[in-house]
């Protein structure tokens, strides 16, 4: 396993190569370019291959309909102005769909993407209830870059990532309108079937989790600020056609009003694995149900209690993970699988305020409830 350093400067590293791998522009290239700015969602989406710096003003999407940017020309720039709205139906969306290669996407100061999500709103989120879309797929958005955004308010999940190569940088995503008001299940960045993902300067507010990794490998998530939800997520692993979760690095972050501050889960009876998890100078407080929390018993949205050894979880690192907890909620909670947590390395782990668990079961060698 690398060291703290070194796992510091390969998370720069790759930042910075991605940015660099991005193939460079010839000068003849610019007076090519052309500039089309869109004030509707059927302008944008008819004539998206017209342009390849793309203006969005202050577009409202009309209700049960997608802001349709996939397939954008190489090399394409995509900028919002003022505030971009989506009318209310009940359906499965995206509201936002953005692909294509050497991609920008980025915003001008003041601009904003609001989901309208209060008109979903019911506290059941993606479990019951109303029929909610969710709000931006970065699907085959490769070798690409999304900076600046500010997002407010979406049904449910934010950010869907599907791509190889991107790079998220100061990405604000506030749901915190939806704490009184019945948001639900509104995760801030949920990754799958991905490599090379690089988050950095992220705020989440929301009522899920802050990032929840399903499959992918050489993740890399950096200086995020994360409140109101479930915290830090590896999980739920299991169940899918990819159960893959190789090379992620948590690092730099804080986590706070949020049921968990660090968490892996792995399906109950499932295959996969989990293998070369860091979290590094994490800092929690004001969490309500588990600082650390590791389980393989995760079935149907409920733990089960009894732990399944399919899903392997190797080369987890905890380094100065520190914070509280509440009173009532618990300090750390490890629920292995028989053999199935091997190799794991704690290092200035300190998480306090809370109770120790009764109920832990198969610790891996080093590693205390």
């Amino acid at each position: 396993m690398p060291s703290l350093k070194s796992s510091l400067i390969c998370g720069a590293t790759l930042a910075s190569a991605l940015v660099s791998a991005a193939p460079a522009t010839r000068a003849s290239d610019f007076d090519k370019r052309s500039t089309c700015t869109f004030t509707s969602a059927a302008q944008a989406s008819e004539s998206k291959t017209s342009c390849t710096d793309i203006v969005l003003k202050d577009i409202t999407v009309p209700a049960g309909e997608t802001l349709n940017l996939k397939d954008l020309k190489s090399g394409t720039k995509v900028t919002f102005e003022g505030t971009t709205t989506w009318e209310y139906e009940e359906w499965d969306g995206p509201l936002l769909y953005i692909s294509g290669k050497d991609i920008t996407v980025t915003q001008s100061s003041g601009a904003v993407l609001d989901g309208n999500g209060a008109k979903w709103w019911d506290g059941e989120g993606s479990n019951g209830g109303k029929t909610k879309p969710k709000f931006f797929y970065a699907h085959d958005l490769d070798n690409s870059v999304i900076s600046g955004l500010q997002i407010k308010n979406t049904p449910v999940q934010a950010i869907s990532v599907e791509s190889d190569n991107l790079i998220i940088e100061n990405v604000t995503i506030d749901n915190s309108d939806g704490d009184d008001n019945g948001g639900h299940n509104t995760d801030g960045f949920d990754i799958g079937e991905s490599t090379y993902i690089t988050i950095t300067g992220a705020t989440v507010k929301n009522q899920d989790d802050c990032v929840a990794i399903n499959s992918g490998e050489n993740i890399y998530f950096s200086g995020g600020t994360c409140s109101g939800g479930h915290g830090l997520s590896i999980g739920s692993v299991g169940g899918r056609s990819d159960n893959t979760v190789k090379n992620v690095t948590f690092i730099d972050s804080t986590v706070t009003k949020s049921e968990n501050g660090v968490r892996i889960k792995t399906v109950y009876d499932a295959t996969g694995e989990v293998e070369d998890v860091t979290f590094s100078n994490i800092v929690i407080s004001d969490i309500t149900d588990y600082g650390i929390v590791i389980e393989q018993d995760y079935e149907n949205g409920s733990p089960t209690g009894d732990p399944s050894n399919g899903v392997t979880i190797s080369g987890v690192k905890m380094e100065k993970v520190t914070g509280s907890v509440e009173s009532d909620a618990t300090d750390i909670y490890i629920l292995c699988g028989s053999g199935s947590c091997t190799d794991f390395t704690w290092t200035g782990v300190d998480v306090t305020g809370g109770k120790t668990s009764s109920k832990c079961k198969n610790l891996p060698s080093g590693v205390s409830c």
